[in-house]
């Protein structure tokens, strides 16, 4: 086994740029099926919500967990969409997902390689992106506006290493007004930051308030209420409810351990005020490395595991940091088994299998990550030394 892994690693070092070529393939594939209509609803499903806020019209859908789960502030950037035709409109975002997500990659992997391998950070953001391939590859048919809020995570991620709070709060903006499940950072950050609290209480006020620079007011707060309801109707739904649900609740599902919904809404809770005391005691390691990795790696373990009506499609939110971190262990040192478990849970948990595996493999995995997060936490200092921080920070320009 240990040869194999020389081997494998020893191929990307003779072809350091094998990762790229496989990435562009891929991009040049998911670009050219656009023309042949070949992407799912999603699109139209934001497209048709945007239309409606943009006319004053409901946009939520109080009789189904389905449509449009997303904050107002999500369809502001859509306006110039809505006159285009919706292939086209599946092409541009197509492409402009493909270069942030490429963007985010490479200032992931420049922030997190130590000093003396930086020339080879490229090369790995490559290998970064060829192995969420099969993570992307949904997301990119379904035109999932997961894709901007991950790259957003990545690259605050990557200002948080570099010590650059303002160009984190910046990048956690744009992830949040694209999906607000990135709010599960940004709570995070505002409760273990105190630096960062009042901007990031800004980024919110921010995302809630300037849609009412575009609507009427009354109308806006109308919306709010029935978003409010919307939330309460996914958070108190069963598992079964929602064929693609993928979280905690339907791995139990399929175990014949059913919760009554206002359990399951009570263990998401409790499950937040837990992640939220991991990331506490992460905040007592040295090196800005190891605790911006672990909260943002937290953060997604979270997401996946007990944010309301979680799909299958949506472990993109983790799969880049866990690959980042595997290929950190890697470069260090060829045969380091976590790195190769690690690559492992990325390739399961992004790939689809079926609707039966995915709802009870793919969570159950994201638990044994969680659980090695736990184990990390509970001596804080494992942190750094699985990163080998040494509390520097590289300068860098524009939030890249």
């Amino acid at each position: 086994m240990v040869r194999l892994f020389d081997l494998v690693v020893d191929l990307f070092k003779r072809l350091p740029w094998l990762g790229w070529a496989f990435w562009a393939a891929f991009c040049i594939l998911a670009v050219a099926r656009v023309p042949l209509r070949r992407f799912g609803p999603g699109l139209s499903i934001y497209l048709e919500a945007a239309n409606k806020f943009w006319n004053e019209r409901q946009i939520y859908d109080l009789t189904t967990i389905g449509e449009y789960l997303y904050w107002p502030i999500s369809l502001v950037p859509l306006r110039p969409l809505l006159a285009a035709d919706q292939v086209v409109s599946a092409g541009v975002l197509t492409v402009l997902f493909a270069l942030v997500l490429t963007w985010a990659s490479i200032a992931l992997m420049r922030a997190l390689v130590p000093p003396e391998q930086y020339a080879n950070a490229v090369p790995l953001a490559g290998i970064l992106l060829m192995i969420n391939i099969s993570a992307v590859w949904f997301n990119f048919k379904y035109v999932q506006a997961q894709v901007l809020m991950t790259a957003g995570m990545m690259l605050a991620c990557a200002a948080m290493i570099r010590k650059e709070r303002h160009w984190a709060s910046f990048w956690l903006f744009i992830s949040a007004a694209v999906k607000p499940l990135s709010l599960v950072m940004i709570l995070l950050y505002i409760a273990l930051q105190p630096r960062m609290r009042m901007g990031l209480v800004l980024v919110v006020v921010m995302c809630l308030a300037l849609p009412f620079a575009f609507v009427d007011a009354g109308y806006l707060a109308g919306q709010y209420e029935a978003w409010i309801k919307k939330l309460w109707l996914l958070n108190t739904a069963r598992p079964v409810d929602w064929e693609a649900q993928a979280d905690f609740a339907s791995m139990l599902d399929s175990l014949h351990i059913q919760l009554p919904p206002l359990v399951a809404l009570a263990i998401r809770l409790a499950a937040a005020l837990g992640t939220l005391a991991l990331a506490w005691r992460v905040t007592k390691v040295e090196g800005s490395k190891a605790s911006a990795l672990a909260i943002v790696l937290l953060s997604g373990c979270y997401i996946t595991l007990f944010s309301p009506r979680n799909e299958y499609l949506s472990f993109l939110v983790l799969t880049p940091f866990l690959t980042g971190l595997a290929l950190l262990l890697i470069t260090r040192r060829a045969a380091d088994l976590r790195g190769w478990l690690l690559i492992t849970v990325v390739l399961i948990v992004g790939t689809h299998w079926s609707e039966e595996s995915d709802r009870v493999v793919k969570p159950a995995l994201v638990c044994a990550v969680y659980g090695w997060m736990i184990w990390l936490t509970l001596t804080p200092g494992r942190w750094r030394k699985l990163v080998a921080d040494d509390g520097t920070s590289r300068p860098a320009h524009a939030g890249a």
